[in-house]
């Protein structure tokens, strides 16, 4: 107590002003200091302790978090929150938190074909959300920020723990409850030229491989070749050989090449990513770009390969890269009228970004074309096309597969049934496995009493009233369609139809042939018409250029001629200005026919008096000059 008091009796003295002040800057500095520590201290402490982990929308975690929280009942019980009607999340899958609203009498409403519309509770932005989660209360906020392309959305988790276990434990978890759902859906990404990155496009669901139906053994070659190439990395790396894989289907439209990388994806996990290489803005530097964010599971898809290119940019024969003269006036066409946001994608630009040094590795590529003879050798070599798969047109090997797609026996049709009856003998709960797939409503599938044996015959009947090689997989498919509840009538009518198409693909030929005739006369005409044009425009140029001759030959003359007319003037008017100076013009006309005279007169004595008059006249046209 002495010492302080020693210390603090200073303070209390009576002293100068100077001394006051000095007194609080060292009070205040102290305190200061002090605060300062303790506030760092107690930062220290708290860091220590928490744990901060930021999402952001443009990564998978984003989505993975979000899907679990919506299961979450305290996501559901926010205080501060959103009604909405967009309850899917931005991957195709429906958030359905605990909080959303339920209408009891919704199935009694009658509205048609028109789908109801499901009320859900969202908690806000920009609010912080707790949930206890294995021991921790975990702060949830929720934010969204603002960029050149338009907003992304951020999730930042803090939690009080020693170490990030139980955060990497939430992230697993949320993976794994999220792939557990979107097991039944493909996610498709397209590019976006404008900012070099892949935009979700949206979810669709797999497509079972049941339901492609190629030619024996096709189908089950492409699938192992794709599993054996995921399962063959160190395989590659061993052997320096890039890891990447070309596949081009080319064929006939309408003849399932989309469809089978649709189930292919499906079947092996896989997301698609699409380019459309005709797209505005594309460039070699966009679509390197776009290339190297590829990631490396995945399957690339380039979609009518053949209408990307032209020979205007396809390399010649001997494959120099040199253009052909109408390939060069097609360029500088195109130079002359080109826009701006037009592709300006080269096909060595293409080559580079498929199999350069920058090229992804670890996708599957798949290139769709109808026309392959349009294609450059240099893309569709071996390399960057290593597998060929030819479609054609339907066999009756297909069409009998199709039918028996179309029209399953009656023992998988009826099962469903069965096993509705028996949950509601037995009361029991369904099971979990199924519930990520699309749920129907009650007579939705099509059920008919067919048996197993009879589908076989009516696929076989409807088999052989189809012709070979002669109508496209879609064609069998649209008919099927319309037919989907009339099995045995549409074996019926088979026959007919096939009639039908052919009638109506032999209108539509002679449409096409007349359309072509008529372009082609009217083409011929304008070219006759330009050219009588052309032939009338040379005649009254060369017409023009007659005249202009003649009259510069007419003005050549004249000009010749006009000299010696002056000189005859002068010589006599030089004359006439010797005899009398006030009757000059009296005079001077009068020698002018004197002179015409003599000179007849000269021209008849002959050459020595010719020259001596000439001599003669110079002499007296002398002094005039």
């Amino acid at each position: 107590m002495n010492a302080l008091k020693n210390l603090l009796s200073p303070l209390s003295a009576n002293t100068s002003p100077i001394h006051d002040t000095l007194k609080l800057v060292v009070i205040g500095g102290t305190v200061e200091t002090a605060r300062r520590a303790s506030v760092s201290a107690w930062n220290g402490f708290v860091d220590s302790f928490f744990l901060t982990a930021h999402f952001s929308q443009e990564d998978y975690p984003y989505d993975w978090l979000m899907h679990w929280l919506s299961k979450q009942p305290a996501w559901g019980r926010s205080r501060e929150f959103d009604i909405t009607t967009r309850t899917v999340s931005r991957h195709g899958m429906t958030q359905k938190t605990s909080g959303d609203l339920e209408d009891d009498e919704e199935e009694e409403i009658a509205l048609g074909n028109r789908k109801q519309r499901k009320v859900a509770i969202i908690p806000s932005v920009d609010t912080t959300h707790t949930i206890y989660y294995r021991g921790h209360w975990l702060r949830i906020t929720r934010t969204k920020r603002f960029q050149d392309y338009g907003s992304c959305g951020e999730i930042k988790i803090s939690v009080v723990a020693r170490n990030n276990d139980i955060l990497k434990k939430l992230v697993l978890e949320a993976k794994r409850d999220y792939e557990k759902d979107a097991v039944h859906r493909v996610h498709i990404f397209m590019a976006d030229t404008a900012y070099c990155c892949w935009r979700w496009n949206g979810a669709r669901q797999k497509r079972p491989m049941s339901s492609i139906v190629l030619e024996p053994g096709v189908k089950d070659m492409i699938l192992a070749d794709c599993k054996d190439f995921l399962e063959s990395e160190d395989w590659y790396a061993e052997r320096g050989i890039p890891f990447r894989r070309g596949y081009l289907l080319h064929g006939v439209p309408g003849s399932g090449k989309t469809s089978l990388i649709h189930s292919l994806a499906g079947e092996l996990g896989l997301d698609i990513y699409v380019v459309s290489l005709s797209s505005k803005g594309m460039s070699d530097d966009t679509l390197s770009k776009l290339m190297g964010n590829v990631p490396s599971r995945c399957i690339l898809l380039l979609e009518d390969l053949d209408a990307a290119f032209t020979r205007g940019v396809s390399r010649d024969e001997s494959s120099t890269g040199a253009p052909t003269k109408s390939t060069a006036a097609n360029a500088k066409e195109k130079e002359e009228t080109k826009d701006d946001s037009a592709s300006t994608l080269s096909l060595s630009g293409l080559l580079n970004s498929l199999d350069g040094v920058a090229a992804a590795e670890g996708r599957l590529l798949f290139a769709t074309t109808n026309h392959i003879e349009r294609l450059d050798p240099a893309l569709s070599r071996p390399g960057r096309m290593d597998v060929w798969i030819n479609f054609k047109n339907a066999t009756k090997w297909q069409a009998e597969g199709i039918f028996q797609c179309f029209f399953p026996a009656k023992k998988a049709a009826t099962a469903p049934s069965e096993s509705d009856t028996s949950k509601e003998a037995t009361g029991t709960i369904a099971s979990q496995s199924n519930l990520a797939a699309p749920k129907r409503k009650k007579g939705s599938q099509i059920l008919h009493s067919l048996s197993e044996d009879e589908i076989t015959v009516l696929a076989k009947r409807f088999a052989d009233a189809i012709p070979n090689d002669e109508f496209s997989v879609a064609s069998l498919q649209g008919y099927l369609l319309k037919n989907k509840t009339r099995p045995r009538e549409c074996v019926e009518e088979a026959p007919a139809w096939v009639i039908q198409e052919r009638e109506t693909r032999a209108k539509l030929k002679k449409e096409k042939e007349e359309r072509e005739a008529k372009e082609k006369k009217e083409r011929e005409e304008k070219a006759k018409a330009e050219r009588e044009e052309e032939a009338a425009k040379k005649k009254e140029e060369k017409v023009a250029a007659e005249t202009s001759e003649a009259a510069e030959a007419r003005s050549k003359a004249t000009d010749a001629t006009q000299p010696a007319s002056t000189g005859t003037t002068s010589e006599s008017g030089a004359a006439s200005d010797n005899l009398s100076s006030s009757t000059a013009d009296a005079e001077s006309v009068t020698d002018d026919s004197s002179s015409k005279s003599n000179a007849a007169e000269v021209a008849q004595t002959g050459g020595d008096e010719k020259w001596v008059a000439v001599e003669s006249t110079a002499t007296d046209a002398t002094p005039s000059l």
